[in-house]
Parts: structure tokens; sequence; C-alpha cells
């Protein structure tokens, strides 16, 4: 966690405080917080404007964490192991003693993992993470740093890297029925 440690330290502390914090992916911005942290959640959808029918994706750091989270087959192994850590989104059967802790979801999980050690140093920090895109509902997704609304921007901490984000959303794979489907490409 050399790469601007003190900003990384920041980013941890207001995470665990429950606040919600615009963080670079692999894919585009995000707002992320505590996945487990419900006040958190529901702020992420108060300054999104989004509708609290429609779930959060969960960062997770490693494979294992999905193992303990999610009712797998050997199938949905396979497909974890084909495509993660990349930009993609697996939307899995959540085990029923996890529901409780994931406020925001019901019956499934749209789990990432990402390569890239920040964002991975972080969520071993703070525990899975929940996120959307770091954008006002009905808004553009931003791509890079400068497309982010200033409203967001004002309100929120934002960790600046744009070197990482390749400016297209995370592709979307329902692995929960008898096929993959892909909900978003």
């Amino acid at each position: 966690m050399k790469k601007d440690s003190k900003k990384i330290f920041e980013v941890i502390k207001k995470l665990k405080k429950g606040e919600v914090i615009i963080l670079p992916t692999d894919t585009v911005y995000g707002l992320f917080c505590r996945a487990f942290d419900k006040q958190a959640v529901k702020k992420i959808y108060k300054i999104k404007g989004r509708d609290f029918s429609k779930p959060l994706q969960v960062f997770l750091s490693k494979k294992t964490e999905i193992f303990k989270y999610c009712k797998l087959n050997n199938r949905q192994k396979k497909y974890i192991n084909k495509y993660l850590p990349g930009p993609y989104t697996l939307i899995l059967e959540l085990r029923d003693k996890y529901k409780k802790f994931f406020s925001f979801l019901k019956d499934t999980i749209g789990v990432r993992i990402i390569k890239y050690k920040l964002l991975n140093e972080i969520i071993k920090k703070t525990g899975p993470l929940a996120a959307t895109s770091a954008n006002l509902s009905g808004e553009p997704t931003p791509v890079k740093y400068n497309d982010i609304h200033p409203v967001l921007l004002e309100k929120l901490f934002a960790f600046q890297d744009d070197s990482i984000v390749r400016g297209k959303a995370s592709q979307v794979i329902d692995l929960t029925g008898e096929k993959l489907v892909i909900l978003r490409k």
C-alpha cells in the first residue's frame, strides 16, 4: 500500500466510520461503503437517488470469500475461476445465513473481485464493500475522474486513479440458473 498510503488509510478510516467513498475500479468509478453497514448502504441509495429495489454489487478481495457467502456447484466454481479476478459481476445464490448481513440483497449476490491491489488491500481492512457506479441515477456512468458529477465530488471523499479504469461497466453474468445468462455485455 505504498502508493498514496496516507489517502488509502484515510479511505479505510472513512469506510469504517460508515461513510460513502468514491473509488476507481478496473471498469468505472464507483460509490463504495462497507457492505454490512446498513446505514452506509442506505446513504449510497440516497446519494445516488437509486431505487431500493435495485441491488448493489459486492466487492470481495479473494475467491475464498465467494465460497463463504455463496451456494456453489462445480459449474459455478469453474466460472469463478475463469472470470475472476476481472471486469465481471457474477450473480450467485447467497447462503441463507448471510442474507441478514447484506441488507440490500434478497436471494442473490452480484460479486466482483478485481485485479487492483489497492482496492483489495482496502477490502482486507474493511470487509466486503457494497458498490454501484459513481453517478446520479439516470446520469452517464463516469469513466474517468473528471466525469464524476460535481455534486458527488462536493459531498464525498474521492480517490483518483484513472490508470486502472478501462471505461466500460462490468459484464454481468447470471450463474444462478442451469445456463450462464449474460445480463449486461
